[in-house]
């Protein structure tokens, strides 16, 4: 069995998916500390000039910056809903399927969530019935016991599910503890993946936006393309 495990990030790109997809079973790091000014709270998509542009949520660090994604709420008092929205209509609103998936996303948006891992959850939900993957996953919140950090943590959380295989992505490559891994006998296996290219708004193709981007130009075929 393969387990694979990421962080509930905002909007994720094709790659996020594609591991998804190829695992057993996947859990969401909810629990792990939310990275400031990254892809936690935030991605890229294609705005109506043809560019990469971030589309974000704002939180809140009244708890400090030290928090996890559980533990860090969304500052609804900014305007980032509207300025998303608008954002994505400009980009999206020509776009082949844009009728068919804004609102769900707009009604994703538009509703206040009590941490940012429930709002980031909420969408990679919804991606993920669009692209046709449906691998079991349950949040770390959910599972007992103090699972360590680092590799420690992946085995357990292996052990847990009875995973014998972990698939990891390559920027864990140096600081993932072979031996442990070993010791454990758990395969440890390396995602390889070059993102598909798919019929985009605009001229000039770009890689690695949010999968955001991919549903809106495919649709019912964006899965083919993980």
């Amino acid at each position: 069995m393969i387990l694979a495990v990421h962080q509930p990030n905002f909007m994720p790109w094709q790659g996020y998916f594609k591991k998804m997809k190829d695992c057993d079973q996947y859990i969401l790091m909810d629990t792990v500390q939310y990275v400031h000014r990254h892809i936690c709270n935030r991605n890229k998509f294609k705005n109506s000039q043809g560019e990469a542009q971030w589309l974000g949520v704002s939180v809140s660090h009244s708890k400090g910056r030290d928090v996890s994604f559980i533990e860090l709420a969304i500052d609804y008092s900014q305007k980032w809903q509207s300025k998303a929205l608008n954002s994505l209509k400009h980009a999206y609103g020509k776009a082949p399927y844009f009728d068919q998936y804004y609102p769900q996303i707009e009604k994703i948006l538009l509703t206040e969530y009590p941490n940012l891992a429930a709002l980031n959850i909420e969408i990679i939900e919804f991606f993920r019935g669009v692209l046709k993957i449906d691998t079991p996953m349950q949040r770390m919140s959910n599972l007992p016991g103090d699972l360590g950090t680092k590799s420690e943590q992946i085995i357990n959380l292996c052990k847990i599910v009875g995973a014998d295989q972990y698939l990891s992505g390559q920027g864990a490559k140096k600081y993932n503890d072979l031996e442990a891994y070993q010791a454990a006998n758990i395969e440890l296996l390396y995602q390889e993946y070059e993102p598909p290219v798919y019929k985009q708004m605009g001229d000039e193709f770009i890689s690695h936006l949010s999968v955001i981007d991919l549903i809106m130009c495919e649709g019912d075929n964006a899965g083919d393309f993980i």
